[in-house]
């Protein structure tokens, strides 16, 4: 393993922990403030609305400034939003700073995924990136049910300065980065923003996405209501699933294509969006997590190659960018079904079972192989 990309994994392990803890404990901390719950929903969902309007923008500040300027500028970013969690309370800033936490980490994964196709070679680009990645997902498997266990034995806001320390020490690591492996546009001119090849790509992520959504602004609350333990075992379950496909995945990516993939995607998060829908224990909550994080697990690598194969090396950034812009519409769209659903009184359950058709009915764009023109 060289040394940038050893760096890029142990900063990763510290600032995906750092700034998931709250997915876990935020809504608990917002319901011991007062908030009623529509407004925890819609504070849960800040950070996918914040993602949504800047990962196009995100996309070509990669290209145009560099990977890591962005990287480490982000990584800063993540700072201010944990240590803002810690001091602040109410649902208005608790939305502040989920949309900080939301927009940090969506800008700092853009400009790692660039770099990382700079530091290995092209053949085994796919599984750096999924292994990033994959890591992430055990930060998230492990982030926010210890937020919630912190929170239950009395560490309530204190565990977002635990967050804002870890956050510290891996934005100052990035600076071990060497610069040789940056890449930036050799004029605004040739920025490229989006393209048209991409958008049956962003249409099948956006729908494999919603789910994401709801489950983000939802699920906890739900759960917690549903009187199950900890209600966040279904991110730890979905994260140690994606964890656990998410190298093979990039693998076959890699060796047989994308496309391979879409149908076992789309069956596995059908099931698990149903599970959801009904889980009234700890044991289905757990099976509708891995069914879904089995999906995720494929679906990352699957978008990754896509947009690789549709995009060129001086339109990785921007490639990013529309992959974020992807999966960011995904989780707002699924928050604002949230909300929607909370308020028209069919809840988590009817927002899941909506969840279980839309990717069926995205999975017809991606089919046909576009090449890159």
């Amino acid at each position: 393993m060289n040394k940038p990309y050893a760096i890029l994994l142990a900063a990763t392990v510290a600032l995906e922990f750092a700034c998931n803890l709250s997915t876990g404990s935020m809504p608990l901390a917002l319901l011991a403030d007062g908030a009623v719950e529509s407004s925890i929903v819609l504070a849960m969902g800040a950070g996918m609305f914040a993602n949504l309007f800047g990962s196009i923008p995100i996309g070509v500040l990669v290209d145009r400034i560099g990977r890591l300027v962005t990287v480490r500028a982000s990584a800063a970013l993540m700072v201010v939003a944990t240590l803002g969690m810690a001091l602040t309370h109410g649902a208005v800033w608790g939305g502040v700073f989920m949309a900080t936490r939301g927009l940090s980490l969506m800008s700092y994964v853009t400009a790692e995924f660039a770099y990382t196709a700079e530091i290995v070679p092209p053949e085994r680009t796919v599984r750096a990136v999924s292994f990033l990645g994959l890591i992430a997902n055990v930060m998230f498997a492990a982030a926010p049910a210890v937020g919630v266990w912190l929170w239950q034995h009395g560490i309530q806001r204190e565990q977002y300065f635990i967050g804002t320390i870890l956050a510290v020490l891996a934005t100052a690591s990035l600076w071990l980065l060497p610069s040789r492996h940056d890449v930036k546009s050799a004029s605004p001119s040739r920025t490229i923003v989006m393209r048209s090849l991409w958008i049956p790509t962003i249409v099948f992520l956006v729908a494999a996405a919603i789910q994401s959504g709801v489950n983000f602004s939802l699920a906890v609350l739900t759960f917690h209501q549903r009187g199950i333990v900890n209600a966040a075992l279904i991110f730890t379950a979905m994260a140690l699933a994606t964890a656990a496909i998410r190298y093979p995945a990039g693998r076959i990516a890699d060796k047989r294509g994308p496309r391979s993939m879409l149908i076992p995607i789309v069956v596995s998060q059908s099931i698990g969006c149903a599970l959801a829908a009904y889980a009234g224990n700890v044991v289905e909550v757990i099976a509708a997590g891995i069914f879904l994080g089995v999906a995720w697990g494929a679906v990352v690598p699957v978008g990754i190659a896509l947009f690789f194969e549709q995009s060129g090396r001086r339109t990785r950034g921007a490639a990013m960018g529309a992959y974020n812009l992807s999966f960011s519409l995904g989780n707002a769209l699924g928050a604002i079904v949230a909300a929607l659903f909370v308020h028209f009184g069919f809840g988590y359950y009817g927002a899941m079972l909506l969840c279980t058709v839309l990717p069926i009915a995205a999975v017809p764009f991606v089919l046909v192989k576009r090449t890159r023109t």
